[in-house]
């Protein structure tokens, strides 16, 4: 059964608490900081003392619990007991930060020393403002004149190792009860020895979650005390500052950062803080406090999680600035690529019709073509009728352009079927045979002036040839591709050979 007015000693009720009944601390708090406010220390001591008192009979009868502000429910007398139905796990991370450090990392309800922790972190941020964390500043720094024995007192109660850390919550009514002895109830008689350092119990301050102090009253601050954090307004960029100054106001290297499977560290929190900027560390990875024993992903810090959630914000605009970039870059690439294509298609346009100009004006190919072998002839003989005027042909006295057809040393096989008029008379008798087909082509079959002359094994030479008297009248030469010297050459070759003697005119066309 919870402490009751009556459980207390004869005319010890406190003075009106700043709780309403029914009303949770946690919803006083939300208020008084919506208003830039916190408790005074007298409001927060008349709160704190009959709540330690109510979760002393609970642990003395076995219970155990999560103590936090959300769960701290005044009734109607207006003591502030907590609520069993509202003591979970906390959602909220200032309540989460009111639960001792093996706590957070067990979540499992605590015995009386890890509710000596959440009593002590509750006064200080009930008086202060601020969660107990890692940013956590000295109380003398934000509040003037705060006595010195409070923070003694936070320095006892706020010991990360539970090992070292008081668990008589009678004693520590006791103590609260001297910091506001007329706003509080006069707790039951307990021996406030167990809050110091005396026998029995050592409280190794080192391991305290606020930076190291000796047990002797702390010296005033030498300014004057800046307001608190949450006194700034809604200005992000000034919160952010000050809670910087804040956690790099304690040099201990006491963090330490779980990623990929592997422990860095410990940090100090500049360090951390550096860390967290170049993205070496996320809002993902954990981080360890080696003196509070506290673990969780730097996104559930409140104090490291908004420099995450910066550095988060950064890496996405850089993200977006290259992506966009690149896209910049691929369009532009593309544009590039577009002319080049059209330039190619261009090209190609004016090379297919280059190729079909050469092959239907720049080059001449008559007949057959001879095989591969170059040696090998292939003989179109073309006789006509003896006499018969020949039609001229096309390009008469040369053909087939630059290095083609008539080279010079007679006509050419075109001028001389023209020239070649006779007259047939009806009736006459016909007095001389035609040269037979081996006649014609006897002097032509040894082919040694073709390669003689220069021609290459993938050229082809048409060759036309008119014949009258055992001589060649005229001769045209077409090498494939044209080449003036080859054509010059063997024009010349074929001009010295010799025929049977015939006075009409025979012609023959071969390819070699």
């Amino acid at each position: 059964m919870s402490a009751s007015p009556a459980s207390f000693p004869q005319g010890a009720y406190p003075s009106p608490s700043a709780l309403r009944p029914g009303q949770s601390l946690r919803g006083l708090l939300e208020s008084r900081r919506s208003q830039g406010q916190a408790l005074s220390l007298e409001e927060a001591i008349a709160i704190a003392v009959p709540l330690a008192l109510d979760l002393k009979q609970r642990h003395e009868r076995g219970e155990r619990w999560f103590v936090h502000p959300s769960c701290i429910v005044a009734g109607h007398d207006g003591l502030a007991r907590l609520e069993p139905q509202l003591a979970g796990v906390p959602a909220d991370p200032r309540d989460r930060a009111c639960l001792a450090p093996e706590q957070q990392h067990s979540l499992q309800p605590g015995d009386a020393r890890a509710s000596v922790f959440s009593i002590g972190a509750i006064l200080y941020e009930s008086v202060v403002g601020h969660s107990v964390g890692p940013a956590m500043r000295r109380p003398a720094s934000v509040i003037a004149n705060i006595p010195d024995a409070f923070e003694i007192l936070l320095a006892k109660a706020l010991v990360g190792d539970p090992s070292h850390r008081p668990a008589d919550l009678g004693a520590l009514a006791s103590a609260m009860h001297h910091l506001a002895p007329m706003r509080c109830m006069h707790p039951p008689d307990a021996d406030e020895s167990r809050l110091d350092h005396t026998e029995g119990f050592d409280v190794d301050i080192r391991l305290s979650m606020l930076p190291p102090s000796e047990i002797s009253p702390m010296p005033p601050p030498a300014a004057a005390a800046p307001p608190p954090a949450y006194a700034t307004g809604d200005d992000p960029t000034m919160r952010l500052a000050m809670l910087k100054q804040q956690l790099e106001s304690d040099p201990r290297p006491r963090y330490v950062v779980s990623k990929d499977r592997m422990d860095h560290g410990p940090f100090s929190a500049v360090e951390l803080l550096q860390q967290i900027a170049s993205n070496t560390f996320i809002h993902s990875h954990i981080l360890r406090d080696e003196i509070s024993g506290q673990e969780h992903a730097i996104g559930e810090w409140p104090e490291f999680a908004p420099f995450a959630e910066q550095a988060g914000l950064k890496r996405e605009i850089v993200a977006e600035k290259r992506a966009v970039a690149q896209v910049e870059l691929k369009e532009k690439n593309a544009g590039a690529a577009k002319i080049v294509i059209s330039v190619s298609a261009v090209l190609a346009v004016a090379i297919v019709a280059g190729i079909f100009l050469y092959q239907k004006v720049g080059s001449r190919k008559d007949d057959v073509v001879l095989s591969d072998d170059p040696n090998a002839i292939d003989y179109n003989l073309q006789g006509g009728v003896k006499g018969e005027k020949r039609p001229q042909a096309p390009g008469t006295g040369g053909g087939g352009g630059g290095g083609g057809g008539h080279s010079g040393g007679g006509m050419s096989y075109e001028a001389a079927l023209a020239s070649n008029v006779q007259e047939v008379a009806i009736g006459a008798a016909k007095t001389e045979p035609d040269l037979t087909d081996a006649q014609l082509t006897g002097p032509l079959k040894n082919a040694k002036f073709v390669s003689g002359c220069g021609a290459p094994s993938d050229m082809t030479v048409t060759v036309k040839v008119a014949i009258k008297n055992g001589r060649a009248v005229g001769v045209s030469v077409y090498p494939n591709p044209p080449n003036s010297g080859v054509a010059s050459c063997i024009d010349s070759a074929i001009r010295r050979l010799s025929w049977p003697s015939n006075s009409k005119m025979d012609s023959l066309t071969t390819t070699y």
